[in-house]
């Protein structure tokens, strides 16, 4: 008896040192592949405990996901090493949230006739320039889905693409708070006046510095009108007939550890964060009532987040609030 709880002691005591083993080789993978470094050994082991309960997290999650229990799976993503109230923290927003709170500008709806396609996906088009990454110190994400919008429609109109200048509406725009957040609506509404330079003539800097926009260089877009559109079918219209539209999203944490699948699940209380979305569809179930239909959504947080900077976001229910604030603008030739 004695030997038997011995053993059963010896055993767990392998057993622990096998999963620190394994974690340990986990940690200096994961720090490999994002390029982590950190200050000091203290700052090192505080965010490597902030990352063991990330990777205790998405493991529980990914369990249920396997069992069919949840649609979309977590990731051991870039963002692992923050601790859970770090994460629901980081938001556009922060710390100045009146940016997304009253909106003042035109709504348009479509006629309840409008052509509506099956679905639509932009992706496939050449008129989406590559994922970028708004970093971690500017909560810049209206600025990035602004300009996203902005280089898609011109470019369908157009027929090119052309890189245009985040840091012109963080530094230039007087009705945002530049790394604190902002309304794309607004920055459409700015764009319309004074035009965008390109990205290469003004630089994104991850900071909100003096404006330094010169006219000669801005390109004249011919933003005809900018606009709020009311309720996911309007959204889905503009999407099948004109190209992308910006949204605004109340962010959870679970919403920046996502990695694929079609996101249900928990929301913030507001919104907090800026996306472009891109295209919807419907994923076929085993019968038509357990189809399921989706926001394809292009984020600003770099191509390691989700569906190679992409996600899927369930549609037509109303998601993190994905319908109360989408706006997009009209560019003509």
């Amino acid at each position: 008896m004695n030997f038997n709880k011995q053993l059963l002691v010896v055993s767990t005591i392998a057993i622990c040192v096998s999963a620190s083993h394994f974690l340990t080789q986990e940690w200096k993978t994961w720090k490999s592949k994002y390029g982590k470094t950190y200050v000091s050994l203290d700052d090192e082991l505080f965010r490597r405990k902030a990352w063991e309960a990330t990777w205790d997290k998405v493991q529980k999650h990914n369990q249920l996901a396997d069992q069919g229990l949840k649609k979309y799976r977590l990731a051991m993503n870039h963002f692992a090493d923050m601790t859970s109230e770090e994460r629901k923290r980081k938001s556009c927003a922060s710390p100045v949230e009146k940016s997304f709170t009253a909106v003042n500008a035109p709504v348009h709806s479509y006629s309840t006739n409008s052509h509506l396609r099956a679905e639509v996906d932009w992706r496939k088009s050449s008129c989406l320039s590559q994922v970028k990454n708004q970093g971690v110190y500017c909560g810049s994400c209206w600025a990035f889905a602004t300009v996203g919008v902005l280089e898609s429609r011109y470019c369908i109109k157009k027929g090119k693409l052309l890189g245009m200048s985040e840091q012109q509406l963080i530094d230039c725009d007087g009705k945002s708070d530049g790394c604190c957040g902002g309304l794309p609506v607004n920055a459409l509404e700015y764009v319309s006046h004074k035009g965008i330079m390109r990205g290469k003539n003004y630089k994104y800097t991850e900071k909100k510095s003096a404006c330094l926009y010169n006219d000669n260089q801005a390109l004249k877009l011919n933003v005809t009108k900018y606009y709020v559109l009311p309720g996911e079918k309007n959204m889905a219209i503009s999407l099948s007939t004109e190209g992308p539209v910006t949204a605004l999203f109340a962010v959870h944490e679970d919403f920046m550890l996502y990695s694929d699948g079609i996101y249900d699940g928990k929301c913030a209380e507001e919104v907090n964060h800026a996306i472009i979305i891109v295209g919807y569809g419907t994923e076929e179930g085993e019968d038509e009532a357990k189809n399921e239909e989706y926001w394809i959504i292009r984020n600003s947080w770099g191509k390691e987040w989700g569906e190679g900077g992409y996600g899927r976001v369930k549609r037509n229910a109303q998601q993190c609030k994905i319908d109360e604030t989408a706006a997009t603008a009209d560019i003509t030739v």
